[in-house]
């Protein structure tokens, strides 16, 4: 199962795209109330920060993450 391509607004302090704001999932738009953890890893050669996120849905716990290379944001399945 691959990950899905989401629409992320993210802060933008001194790097681009610090921490992630509210992200978009098959027309939603779910605000991001917490960052619960912060991660960098390599996959496949390609480097990747993670977010694990509690939004304002109820109950919502998401991991999603940036491609930093790209720039894409995709939620883990």
């Amino acid at each position: 199962m691959r990950d899905l391509a989401i629409k992320v607004k993210a802060y933008a302090g001194y790097k681009a795209e610090e921490r992630p704001l509210a992200f978009t999932l098959e027309g939603k738009e779910y605000r991001i109330e917490e960052v619960l953890d912060t991660s960098v890893e390599e996959r496949a050669g390609r480097r990747l920060t993670s977010f694990c996120v509690r939004t304002d849905a109820e109950g919502g716990v998401f991991k999603i993450y940036c491609c930093g290379e790209e720039g894409d944001w995709y939620l883990e399945r």
